[in-house]
C-alpha cells in the first residue's frame, strides 16, 4: 500500500476499495487481517499498480526481523537445511493459507530441494505479485541467515516476464531465471542447505521454536470451526457437502454458518477448494487414477472442469504436476480420502 501511496500517487481509500480494511488497522501492526480482507487487499494492489518490479522490490525488503519469532528461531538454526526446515514447517505463521512443496531434484548435475510454491490469489496479477514477492524475500531472508549473498540452484516462475528490463531480477538472485514455466520453483543446492550459519545457538531457536509451536496451536484452536468443515469434505466421495449440509451437522442455520466463516476471513467455496486442492495432490501423487476419475471423486461434472480448477489453484495441469511428483504409493491401511 505504501509503494503505491507515495511513488504511484494512488489514493489510499481506492487501494482499499471494497476490501474490508480500513486505514487505521494498517496503522496498527498487532492487527491480523482476516484471509479474505489480505486476499482482497493484495488483488486490488496488483490491479492498481504500475511498477512492473513492485513484488520483487517489495520481498527483498523483507528481512528475518519482518518474520518476528520464526525469523528468532531460524537465526539460531545450526545449518541453512534447519532454518529451511523451520520455515517450511511453521508457514502458516507467515500465511496461514500459503501451500507450498519440498521435493528432491537434480537441476544440470546439482542436488537440490525444490521448494514449490502455489500462490494464494487466484487473480493473475496479484498470483504474479505473490510468487515474485514470496522469491525475493526468501533470498533476501537466506542471505541474511548466512551473512552473505547465497546462490539458488534456480528460480523458475509460471508467469511470463514480458518485455521488462530482467536485469534486477539477476542482480538479486544471481541464478539463472526461467519465466513462462509450468511451476513456481525455487532450487536449492544440498551443498547449500549444509552451509553453518555463523551464530548457532540450539538454545536461543529451541525457546522460538516452542513459542511458533504455541503460535501455532492457537491459530489452530482459532480455526477449529474450519478444520472440523475440511475433514467434513475430505471424506466424502464425489458429491462435497452442501453449506446446509455442513450447518445441520453444527446444528446451526447456513446463514450463521457463514458469518462465522466470514468472521474468521473465509467461505464454503474457499474451504472446498482448499479441501479438493489437497485431496487432488493426493490423488495425482499416491494413486494412478486416470485425471477423469479423479474429478469425479472431487465432484466435478467432468475432467476439464477439474483442470481449469487445478490450474488455477497451482499454475499447473494435473498431468504436468503428476509428472513432477513420481507416483508414490498409499501407506498400507490408508485409502486416499
Amino acid at each position: 500500500c505504501r509503494h503505491l501511496v507515495e511513488h504511484q500517487d494512488c489514493d489510499l481509500d481506492a487501494i482499499l476499495q471494497g476490501s474490508g480494511v480500513l486505514p487505521r488497522q494498517l496503522e496498527n501492526p498487532a492487527h491480523r487481517l482476516t484471509l479474505e480482507q489480505e486476499l482482497s487487499l493484495y488483488t486490488r494492489i496488483a490491479r492498481l499498480n504500475s511498477d512492473p518490479l513492485l513484488g520483487l522490490r517489495t520481498g527483498a525488503r523483507l528481512s528475518l526481523p519482518n518474520y518476528d519469532m520464526l525469523g528468532h528461531a531460524m537465526m539460531g538454526a545450526a545449518t541453512v537445511q534447519e532454518a529451511l526446515q523451520l520455515l517450511t514447517e511453521f508457514a502458516p505463521l507467515v500465511s496461514w493459507a500459503s501451500h507450498s512443496q519440498l521435493r528432491s531434484e537434480r537441476r544440470d548435475g546439482i542436488d537440490c530441494k525444490a521448494l514449490f510454491i502455489y500462490p494464494t490469489a487466484t487473480d493473475p496479477a496479484a498470483a504474479t505479485l505473490e510468487v515474485e514477492s514470496t522469491f525475493a524475500s526468501l533470498q533476501t531472508l537466506f542471505n541474511d541467515l548466512a551473512g552473505e549473498p547465497v546462490q539458488f540452484a534456480g528460480v523458475e516462475m509460471v508467469h511470463c516476464a514480458g518485455s521488462q528490463d530482467l536485469s534486477p531480477y539477476h542482480e538479486l538472485f544471481a541464478c539463472p531465471i526461467a519465466f513462462g514455466c509450468e511451476r513456481n520453483a525455487l532450487l536449492i543446492p544440498l551443498t547449500l542447505l549444509a552451509k553453518r550459519l555463523p551464530h548457532p545457538q540450539p538454545a536461543y531457536s529451541g525457546l522460538f521454536r516452542e513459542l511458533c509451536r504455541e503460535s501455532m496451536s492457537a491459530l489452530a484452536e482459532d480455526r477449529g470451526l474450519i478444520a472440523t468443515i475440511k475433514n467434513l469434505m475430505r471424506v466424502q466421495q464425489g458429491q462435497p457437502p452442501t453449506l446446509a449440509e455442513i450447518a445441520s451437522h453444527f446444528n446451526q442455520s447456513p446463514r450463521t454458518l457463514r458469518r462465522h466463516l466470514q468472521a474468521r476471513g473465509t467461505s464454503y467455496q474457499l474451504l472446498l477448494d482448499e479441501a479438493r486442492f489437497e485431496l487432488a495432490r493426493r490423488y495425482l501423487t499416491s494413486t494412478q487414477l486416470s485425471v477423469q476419475a479423479i474429478a469425479r471423486h472431487l465432484g466435478y461434472v467432468d475432467a476439464r472442469s477439474f483442470r481449469t480448477a487445478f490450474k488455477r489453484w497451482s499454475g499447473q495441469t494435473p498431468s504436468s504436476f503428476r509428472s513432477f511428483a513420481p507416483i508414490r504409493p498409499v501407506e498400507s491401511g490408508n485409502k486416499p480420502l
